[in-house]
Order: C-alpha cells, then sequence, then structure tokens
C-alpha cells in the first residue's frame, strides 16, 4: 500500500514540474517573441508623414466610368477633404494621411464608418492609385488629374425653405443621413424626392423626380420632314417627358427657366405661367 501511495506522489508531482516547466517555456517564448517584435519596430521605425506636398482640386474617374470631382488638403501629413460623383454631387467626406508621395485615404459616411479605402501615388500632373471598397475588398482604378478650377463643397446654408410668392409655389430642402431631399408644394400638387446637384459654372440642383409638363424635340422638323411632323404630333397629344427639373443656385435663392422657345420647346413646371421662376430663401 505505501509503494502504491508513493508511486501516486511521485507521478503528481513530476507532471506538476512538466506544467510548469511548459508554462514557463511559453513565458519565455512571450517574451522572446515580444523582444523581437520591439527590435524589429526599432530597426524599421514608421516613414514621416509628409507636410509638405501640396494637394488641391482634381477631376478623373473611378473604374474608368465614374466622373468624379475631390478637392484635398494636406495640413502637417493629414488629409482632410471631400468628393462627389458628378451624377450626384453630394460631398463625401474623405480623411488620411501623406507618406512620401503616398497617399493613403479613407470615405466616411455620416456616421463616419469606412466605405471605401482610397491608396494612390501622388504626381505632379493628378495622382493614380485604387478605390477598394471596404466591405468586399474589390478594387476599382483610381486616375485623377489635377485641376485648375476649384472643386467647391456644397454650401452649408442650402438647407431650408424657399418661397415664390408669384405663384404661390415652395421648396424646402433638408438633410437627412448623408441625403439631400426635397419637398415641392403648390395649390395642385405636393411632391417629394431627392435632391441632386451639378457644379460645372455655379451650382445647379435637380428635383430628381419631377416629370417635365411638356417636353417634345426640335419643332422646327416638323416644317422639313412630314414624317416627323405626324410624329411631333403623336408626341405632342401624349408627351415626351423629361424627369429632373434643374434650377441655379445663388446665396438665398433659387431660378428655375420654366420654359423655351418654339427651337426648343419645353415646360418644367404646370403650376406657374412665368419663364423665370425665383425661389427666394425664407
Amino acid at each position: 500500500m505505501k509503494k502504491i501511495l508513493l508511486t501516486a506522489l511521485t507521478i503528481v508531482l513530476v507532471s506538476c514540474a512538466d506544467k510548469k516547466t511548459k508554462t514557463e517555456d511559453i513565458k519565455a517564448t512571450e517574451v522572446t517573441s515580444n523582444k523581437a517584435e520591439e527590435t524589429n519596430k526599432k530597426e524599421e521605425p514608421s516613414k514621416p508623414l509628409n507636410k509638405d506636398i501640396s494637394l488641391g482640386s482634381y477631376t478623373g474617374k473611378i473604374n474608368n466610368n465614374l466622373d468624379v470631382a475631390f478637392n484635398l488638403d494636406n495640413k502637417e501629413g493629414y488629409i482632410n477633404g471631400f468628393y462627389y460623383y458628378k451624377k450626384i454631387g453630394v460631398d463625401i467626406k474623405v480623411v488620411g494621411t501623406v507618406v512620401t508621395d503616398s497617399l493613403l485615404a479613407y470615405e466616411l459616411n455620416y456616421k463616419n464608418d469606412t466605405l471605401a479605402i482610397l491608396k494612390g501615388k501622388i504626381e505632379d500632373s493628378g495622382i493614380k492609385g485604387v478605390w477598394v471598397n471596404a466591405e468586399n475588398k474589390k478594387e476599382y482604378p483610381l486616375v485623377l488629374t489635377q485641376s485648375a478650377k476649384k472643386v467647391t463643397a456644397l454650401p452649408e446654408d442650402l438647407i431650408g425653405e424657399y418661397y415664390n410668392d408669384m405663384c404661390n409655389l415652395t421648396l424646402l430642402f433638408t438633410k437627412s443621413k448623408g441625403e439631400y431631399y426635397y419637398s415641392y408644394k403648390s395649390k395642385e400638387r405636393n411632391l417629394k424626392g431627392k435632391l441632386n446637384f451639378y457644379r460645372e459654372d455655379g451650382l445647379y440642383i435637380n428635383l430628381s423626380e419631377i416629370e417635365y409638363a411638356e417636353d417634345y424635340f426640335d419643332v422646327s422638323l416638323a416644317e422639313e420632314d412630314p414624317e416627323k411632323e405626324k410624329e411631333y404630333a403623336k408626341l405632342k397629344k401624349i408627351g415626351k417627358r423629361t424627369v429632373g427639373v434643374e434650377g441655379q443656385y445663388s446665396p438665398e435663392e433659387i431660378t428655375i427657366q420654366n420654359y423655351g422657345n418654339a427651337m426648343n420647346y419645353y415646360v418644367k413646371l404646370n403650376d406657374c405661367g412665368e419663364k423665370y421662376i425665383h425661389f427666394k430663401k425664407k
């Protein structure tokens, strides 16, 4: 019996000694690994931010088919700016860094969540790199050319109510979750939809889901071609609609050219007979 107890005690002691040795080995390995990482960090220091490289305004494409415009500012090596798709015109926030001649930036949504990663090499003429979808990691070419014309942000005072007293019309612009919306109200109707923007020679707003009241092709063709004359008469009956009513923005005012002439005939809004409808901000 004493021999059995002595044997069992010996086994327990040996097992404990093995566990202690293994634990000490693991700890020693972790310490060695941490020291190695620290040594590597010392041997390969991170490259400093480039505080001197100049950025600015750019136009170009993502994936060779999406027209974009950027405005980027380099402050002490940190990028702050925005870009927009020309078809929509809504500003998208961009932040990042510049190291040597390389750009690493992040596209953020209204909650500051990362939607995409932008990587590129900064050259005198522009930026060449990739746009990476943060969710599925798909990469698309990003090619930007430096623009002499400054790419400007949407005005901060754009949101609000605009009123036309001649025809008793109201436009209300709101913003929610990074998107812009409009509400158009007349005596006859109340319409709502998304608000898009164009920035070429000035700022233009687009009431994206409102159909033109009337829109036909060049009526002068009807005088030259009998077949076109028949087609024009048919279109005039059923209406050939353009969707999206555009207006020009100036501080505190929206101006919509409501109809054209005989050579370029259209009527945008049938709620008002004025050729130029002026909406003043309240």
